[in-house]
């Protein structure tokens, strides 16, 4: 609907961010500026480069510098230029990774005005096969002598993403990564009962394994929504606050259960007005993979500003039961200005403190805690606490309480 036009000769500089997962796993993509000019413009040398960063900030990456030489008239009447290229080894990334891109100038010059920039396009590099290429296309593979089932027994014991990469290896390794065998492999043992919950019909049980990472399903009457990861296959829940304990959340006056087309529950918690702001809950850790660490975050929306609690910090912790629990200090909006609250910015001085993010669902969410999950035998505990202020608090919608392998630091 709207383009950038460069209306004066200034330097500038582009940046942007890309979801992996909005590109194809493991493909080498290359980037270009698409533009036009009113009136021609005088070739000058520019900086521009493209990475994955994973974790990172766009100041920890190293950029590529290009010249911008290679222009090329486009069907559509617009012009591209090939400013890098990137292996995008995302798509099975959490929602956290970005591919960030940067078009900027090496040296002082100016851009002639009249400079129109339609977008950024990523798309998959167009390979030249070589000899070498041809021959390996027409030479056999030396796994292409192993039985296809021999092969599907061994991937279905590395990760799913590991299985994908390794349907490039050879013909016989992609038919054997499409195996019932490999992805029954990575789906919870339950998986049978998991089925009735969609209206289609899955044709492998590697449909149904993506099924249930892009498609959370409800279990335990509703009260629980289920997912896997899908780099790993590691189990996800998120706990309705239906059955949790929350200080006078049976009475009308404080609490109330509502419903919105966005939320996964049938019902989830609106804080109307309360003092005393008291949630606790547990669940049993057989939901969970083993030998994983997981982190437990807090999903909520805020009304007006979440009035005496969204500034305030609140006291938090997560641990299983009969050990001490991780605790720190978490913000539902964020710290007050400056100037306002001295007070509680010295008690958060010494302790940990969380802020809100903001997630792709339209949810936030804040982080309460880690806990290692190992022989799935343990129950595992959370507090969400905000009682030190006699202010009544309100302005709070909670989806739920979510559970997900943590992230490599």
């Amino acid at each position: 609907e709207k383009v950038p036009q460069l209306v004066t000769g200034i330097p500038f500089k582009i940046y942007g961010v890309l979801k992996p997962k909005l590109l194809s796993p493991d493909t080498q993509y290359s980037a270009y500026v698409v533009y036009k000019a009113k009136d021609q413009i005088q070739d000058v040398q520019k900086s521009f480069g493209v990475g994955v960063i994973v974790h990172e900030t766009p100041e920890g990456a190293k950029w590529e510098r290009l010249e911008l030489t290679k222009l090329e008239k486009r069907e559509d009447g617009w012009v591209e230029a090939k400013f890098g290229e990137f292996l995008n080894d995302g798509g099975f990334m959490d929602d956290h990774d970005e591919i960030w891109f940067r078009i900027s100038e090496i040296k002082y010059s100016y851009w002639t005005p009249g400079f129109i920039i339609q977008g950024i396009e990523f798309r998959p590099v167009k390979k030249i096969p070589d000899a070498g290429d041809l021959m390996h296309a027409t030479m056999p593979s030396p796994f292409d002598s192993l039985p296809v089932d021999c092969i599907s027994t061994i991937i279905s014991f590395t990760s799913p993403r590991d299985a994908c990469v390794s349907a490039s290896v050879s013909k016989t390794f992609e038919s054997a990564v499409k195996s019932d065998t490999v992805w029954e492999k990575f789906l919870p043992s339950e998986y049978s009962s998991l089925i009735p919950q969609y209206s289609r019909v899955f044709l492998s049980k590697k449909e149904l394994y993506f099924a249930l990472c892009d498609d959370p399903v409800l279990i335990e009457d509703g009260k629980k929504s289920f997912w896997l990861e899908k780099a790993s296959g590691k189990r996800c829940i998120m706990l309705s606050l239906k059955e949790s304990s929350i200080t006078w959340g049976t009475s009308p006056q404080y609490w109330r259960w509502i419903s919105i087309p966005e939320s996964r529950f049938e019902k989830i918690a609106e804080l109307l007005n309360v003092c005393w702001f008291d949630i606790g809950d547990g669940m049993h850790t057989r939901y969970l993979s083993p030998r994983t660490h997981y982190s437990v975050y807090i999903v909520f929306k805020t009304k007006n500003g979440c009035p005496n609690l969204g500034d305030s910090p609140v006291d938090v912790g997560v641990g299983l039961v009969g050990q001490e629990p991780s605790q720190k200090l978490i913000y539902f909006i964020g710290p007050p200005r400056r100037g306002r609250g001295r007070g509680r910015r010295r008690e958060t001085e010494t302790r940990d403190v969380t802020r809100p993010e903001a997630r792709e669902d339209g949810w936030m969410e804040a982080e309460l805690g880690e806990f290692y999950n190992d022989s799935c035998c343990d129950d595992i505990s959370f507090s969400i606490i905000k009682t030190n202020t006699p202010h009544w608090k309100s302005g709070l919608i909670v989806q739920g309480i979510e559970f997900r392998p943590a992230k490599i630091r």
